[in-house]
C-alpha cells in the first residue's frame, strides 16, 4: 500500500516536472508572439497605414503570421495573408536570381561587358559590365528622376512603357562605373533585357520556369501590361495632404513603368518561401553566392548592397515601393525571417508609412531582439 503510493506520488512529482520545463519553453515563445503583435499594431497605427500582414518564422522554424488594418478604406474586410500586394523593388531579387543561374550555367559571366550583348542599346565606349549593373554602380542614367519621365508617370499613370523607352543609356558624366554606387531602377530594367536576350525568352517566363513552378510560389507574378490584379488582393492607397482625400491607385498604374526593377506581385506566404530560397543561393554554388552576399558600401553609413541582395544594419534581404501605394520588405534578421506587407497611407500618413518603418519600430521596441546575438 506504502508503495503504491509513493509511485502515485512519484508520478505526480515527474509530471510537475515535465510541466514546469515545458512552461518555460513555451512561456518565451508566446510572450514574444504576444509582443511582436502588439508592436506590429501598434506601428501600423503609428505610422497612419490602412492595413499590413506580417509574416515571421523563428530560428526553430516557428512560423507566426499577424495581421492588422482593413484591406481597402472604406470597407470593414480585414487584412488576410492570403491577400496580394504589389512587391515594387523585391522584384530585383528575382532578377538577379535569374542573371546569376545565367552565370552559373557558363552562359554569360558577371565581368562580360554589357554593350558585348546589346551592342545597339549601350554605346560601344561604355564599359559597364553586368556586375556593374547588379550592384547598381553603372554610372547609367535614372529615369525614374527625370523630368519628361516624372511628368508622364503623373499625368498618364495608366501608359504603356516598353523597357527600350525607360532608358537612356547615356553615361553620367564625373562618375565612375564599378565604383559610384546608385540606388537606380535602369540597371535592373537592363539586366531583364539581357536575360531575354541571353534565353531567347521573355522575362516572365524564364522567372517562371525557373523559380515560381519549382517553388511552388502560385500566387506570384510580374504582370507587364495591364494594371489589373486577380482577387483577393489589398488595394494599394495614396494620401494627399493639400486636399486631404485617399485614393484608391491599386489598378490605375500600369506596372510596365518598372518592369522588372519592380513589377512583382506576391503573397506574404509566397515572398516567405522566396526569400529563404534566395538567401540560401537557390538555384548557384556557394561560391557564386558568397559572391553575392560580397557586400559593399553605399552612400549612407550601415548600409551596403550585394549582387540585387541589401544588407541594412545586418537586415539582409530587400525592400518594395510601388509608386508609394505598396511597400514591401524580405529580411533575415538576427535569425528571423520577416515579410511585411502594406497599402500605402490613411489621413496623415506619409513618407513614413511603409513597411520598412514597421520593421525597424518592432526591431528597436522589442525585447527579443535586444537579447538576441547576430
Amino acid at each position: 500500500m506504502q508503495r503504491s503510493k509513493f509511485r502515485a506520488e512519484l508520478r505526480s512529482v515527474a509530471f510537475l516536472i515535465v510541466l514546469c520545463v515545458f512552461s518555460e519553453c513555451a512561456c518565451p515563445a508566446a510572450c514574444a508572439d504576444r509582443e511582436l503583435n502588439h508592436l506590429f499594431r501598434e506601428a501600423v497605427h503609428r505610422f497612419n497605414i490602412p492595413g499590413a500582414v506580417m509574416m515571421v518564422e523563428d530560428p526553430q522554424g516557428g512560423v507566426e503570421v499577424y495581421r492588422t488594418g482593413v484591406r481597402k478604406i472604406g470597407s470593414r474586410k480585414p487584412m488576410s495573408s492570403k491577400l496580394k500586394f504589389r512587391i515594387g523593388s523585391i522584384t530585383k531579387t528575382f532578377v538577379s536570381s535569374l542573371v546569376l543561374m545565367l552565370v552559373e550555367e557558363g552562359i554569360v559571366s558577371l565581368d562580360t561587358e554589357v554593350q558585348n550583348i546589346l551592342p545597339d542599346l549601350i554605346p560601344q565606349e561604355s564599359r559597364v559590365t553586368v556586375r556593374n549593373l547588379l550592384h547598381m554602380r553603372s554610372c547609367l542614367n535614372n529615369f525614374t528622376v527625370e523630368d519628361d519621365f516624372l511628368q508622364l508617370f503623373r499625368e498618364q499613370p495608366s501608359l504603356l512603357w516598353t523597357p527600350e523607352c525607360l532608358l537612356n543609356f547615356e553615361t553620367k558624366e564625373q562618375c565612375s562605373p564599378g565604383f559610384d554606387f546608385e540606388y537606380n531602377n535602369a540597371n535592373y530594367v537592363l539586366l531583364g533585357l539581357i536575360i531575354e536576350k541571353l534565353t531567347g525568352d521573355t522575362f516572365e517566363n524564364q522567372v517562371s520556369k525557373r523559380i515560381l513552378e519549382p517553388l511552388g510560389l502560385n500566387s506570384t507574378t510580374f504582370p507587364v501590361k495591364s494594371s489589373d490584379m486577380s482577387k483577393p488582393y489589398a488595394a494599394g492607397h495614396d494620401y494627399n495632404p493639400e486636399t486631404g482625400l485617399i485614393s484608391d491607385l491599386s489598378l490605375r498604374i500600369n506596372p510596365s513603368w518598372a518592369w522588372c526593377s519592380g513589377n512583382g506581385v506576391s503573397t506574404a506566404h509566397d515572398l516567405m518561401v522566396w526569400l529563404k530560397a534566395f538567401l540560401g543561393g537557390y538555384g548557384i554554388s556557394e561560391k557564386l553566392l558568397y559572391e553575392q552576399l560580397d557586400f559593399r558600401p553605399v552612400n549612407y553609413d550601415g548600409i551596403d548592397y550585394g549582387l540585387g541582395v541589401m544588407n541594412k544594419y545586418t537586415a539582409i534581404g530587400h525592400n518594395g515601393n510601388f509608386a508609394g501605394i505598396y511597400t514591401s520588405l524580405a529580411f533575415r534578421y538576427k535569425g528571423y525571417y520577416f515579410i511585411i506587407l502594406t497599402n500605402g497611407q490613411a489621413v496623415g500618413g506619409g513618407k513614413t508609412a511603409t513597411a520598412e518603418s514597421v520593421f525597424w519600430y518592432i526591431i528597436s521596441k522589442s525585447k527579443l531582439f535586444r537579447q538576441t546575438k547576430n
